[in-house]
């Protein structure tokens, strides 16, 4: 896994060829999020009431960054749902049930409403209900949060990885890279723009000089090259982004010049 902090770190050094709006801004504003698909594989003809179910999921997905497809395949035995995020499948389903919070949670809400309130991020961190893993990361994020010029426009929340309300918005988490889910560490994920995480500190990379090279990419100007490369990935969510209140980095970087330099 090449660790999130040396592509942060080359990116936020593109200033020459910068222009004045900030990364976070730019992402929130024009970037589209990623795309998901959620595909329904069977075999024998799609029961009535699967039908009626597969419709209402598709009605409930229609602000969210998903679209749904069903697709026959004849080595299917029992029918089953796979998310998709572009290209690469995330997780399997068995049941209309267990996708019931596909698309939103209270802590999805609670992020966007922070992203759209202006904040320059949220710093969501997955921790492992294991005290003595967790508490250093927690006390360096803070101390970094605290310490920070943008500290004040800056969101900190934990998430359980064992809860069973936020599973999928864990899963998706997990799934920014393809070999988090085995990585038994607490993970901080920075999320901005529209609920674009970037790939997370682990255990004993949660140092404060990589969270600040975090906070240097989120807050630097933006380029042509930021724009066409992207890091990260888009997360799951059905809200609409539009008309985001004013981004708060502005006055900040307004009041003190040389923070924007």
């Amino acid at each position: 896994m090449k660790p999130a902090y040396y592509k942060i770190l080359i990116l936020a050094s593109l200033i020459s060829l910068a222009c004045t709006t900030r990364v976070s801004e730019w992402i929130l504003l024009n970037a589209l999020p990623g795309q998901y698909t959620l595909v329904y594989f069977h075999n024998n003809p799609v029961p009535e009431t699967v039908k009626k179910k597969n419709k209402e999921l598709i009605d409930g997905m229609q602000s969210a960054n998903i679209h749904f497809k069903t697709v026959t395949r004849k080595e299917v035995s029992q029918p089953y749902y796979g998310l998709y995020y572009e290209e690469r499948l995330f997780t399997q389903y068995k049941t209309p049930p267990e996708i019931k919070n596909l698309i939103s949670s209270p802590l999805r809400e609670k992020v966007a409403s922070e992203l759209m309130a202006g904040k320059l991020c949220v710093m969501v961190y997955l921790v492992t209900d294991i005290k003595e893993k967790d508490d250093s990361g927690r006390k360096t994020i803070r101390k970094t949060i605290e310490e920070s010029p943008f500290g004040g426009i800056m969101s900190f929340v934990e998430l359980s990885r064992n809860s069973s309300e936020e599973n999928i918005f864990t899963s998706l988490l997990l799934n920014v890279e393809d070999d988090l889910k085995d990585i038994n560490e607490p993970m901080l994920f920075g999320v901005f723009g529209k609920f674009k995480a970037l790939e997370p500190l682990l255990g004993r990379g949660i140092t404060q000089e990589n969270i600040n090279l975090m906070i240097d990419y989120m807050t630097a100007e933006c380029s042509c090259l930021i724009k066409d490369d992207l890091p990260g990935t888009d997360i799951l969510f059905n809200g609409n982004w539009d008309n985001p209140a004013p981004a708060l980095l502005n006055k900040i970087i307004d009041d003190n010049p040389s923070l924007g330099l």
